[in-house]
């Protein structure tokens, strides 16, 4: 009996696809009065077919609807920030409420097409910097975008993007390339696999500085950068490293790119500049190196370990740059450490992180570095302290502490103070 109830069953489940609700109810009733089924294992019949009958419609509704649709994503975050800036160069000090609001979206074209825009705000067009101060007698303020791409991905291994992008190169820190600059142009991605342990991976392209209709010879930048990573099978440790060559293309002898670093505002615009225009290429090399622990068994946190506070990493980085075609004033460099845990996401997540750098006047352009040290200058060295603390999940605290100087010039000193509350969605 117990047999030819389970074949009923399946029976019922087989045919209940096509079928309507009520027609499978009556049938289920049916055999219930002739005790072929008692009304518990009807009840599972009858459950377990409705939820079939779900699936099988959103798969259905799923095939008709585009793959753009069914892929699309929103995100993004805001932070608010306080600020207290004490530079030397100027006769008061500042202190600022500032605001940051970005919104991403992306979605799948197809099996090999990918795109996405997305939207920040800001106080002007200036790449460096999202942030939007809270002044103007609550005049509304300006929103941006951000970033619009096109990516195309031939295989599992290789992708193509072409638009205003995420900076397609690997970086260890914000030495020569602040993290809100979104470059315009072409660039190619490689990884490669070779076994469990170790993976090469390399990134290509080309960054369009500057149109200019009345000149034919824009200002561009060529790079390519390839590099190495490997971690152990133990998930314990693993480093990357990898090297990137710049080959800027009619920078010399050009005139000055937009946004420099603001000398009303107290900082230096090193780079040297004759009759307005560059006196050197900027062409370099930049290597650049991380070295990773994971801690299997976490150490507690002196006085912080009953509030869940303990450390489970703890990594080293660095990077340096030589500009190629002059010998003065050509090279920078930065070291840096994280403890705490890898990444703050969640509460009771932390991490503490200090970093040293210097970067000469013309081992870069000064419009490209980290806005926050010393405005984005160079011909700049100091330090840079910063700690997360994760309060939930996706909302965080952090702070951060710059005392920089210049490295020899009329300018001094700048200490930066931030304070700010982050949240993602």
């Amino acid at each position: 009996m117990k047999l030819k109830k389970t074949f009923l069953a399946l029976f019922l489940l087989a045919a209940a696809m096509p079928a309507r609700a009520g027609e499978l109810d009556m049938l289920l009733d049916r055999l219930v009065d002739k005790n072929v089924l008692d009304p518990g294992e009807a009840q599972v019949i009858r459950v377990g077919t409705q939820e079939e009958v779900k699936k099988e419609i959103s798969q259905q509704r799923n095939l008709e609807l585009p793959m753009w649709i069914q892929t699309l994503k929103f995100r993004g975050d805001v932070r608010i920030r306080y600020q207290f800036n004490d530079n030397e160069n100027k006769a008061y000090t500042q202190n600022r409420a500032r605001y940051r609001l970005r919104f991403y979206v992306d979605a799948k074209v197809n099996d090999q097409v990918y795109t996405g825009f997305g939207f920040a705000s800001g106080s002007s067009s200036d790449p460096r910097s999202t942030n939007q101060t809270f002044t103007d007698n609550f005049g509304k303020k300006n929103l941006y975008i951000d970033y619009v791409y096109m990516e195309y991905d031939p295989n599992e291994n290789l992708s193509f993007t072409a638009g205003r992008n995420k900076n397609p190169l690997w970086t260890t820190s914000e030495l020569l390339w602040d993290a809100d600059t979104n470059p315009e142009g072409l660039s190619a991605k490689l990884t490669l696999p070779l076994n469990r342990n170790w993976q090469i991976f390399g990134n290509a392209g080309y960054f369009v500085l500057n149109e200019i209709a009345a000149d034919p010879q824009d200002p561009g930048l060529l790079f390519a950068q390839p590099g190495v990573s490997w971690q152990d099978s133990d998930g314990v440790y693993d480093f990357k490293a990898g090297a990137a060559l710049y080959g800027f293309d009619h920078v010399k002898g050009h005139a000055a790119l937009s946004y420099r670093p603001s000398t009303g505002d107290g900082y230096q615009q090193a780079n040297t500049v004759t009759g307005g225009k560059y006196r050197y290429s900027y062409n370099s090399i930049s290597p650049e190196l991380e070295v990773n622990a994971n801690i299997l068994n976490p150490v507690p946190v002196p006085l912080f370990s009953a509030l869940g506070y303990n450390i489970t990493y703890v990594g080293v980085y660095g990077n340096c740059v030589r500009a190629f075609d002059h010998g003065s004033n050509n090279t920078g460099w930065i070291g840096g450490l994280k403890i705490g845990q890898r990444k703050v996401e969640d509460a009771g997540q932390w991490q503490f992180g200090w970093s040293y750098r210097r970067l000469e006047s013309d081992a870069w352009l000064d419009t490209y570095p980290d806005s926050d040290f010393y405005g984005g200058s160079t011909g700049i060295e100091g330090q840079k302290l910063q700690l997360s603390l994760g309060l939930l999940r996706d909302f965080a605290l952090s702070t951060a502490w710059f005392n920089t100087k210049p490295i020899s010039s009329m300018h001094t000193r700048e200490r930066l103070f931030q304070a700010d509350i982050n949240l993602k969605f």
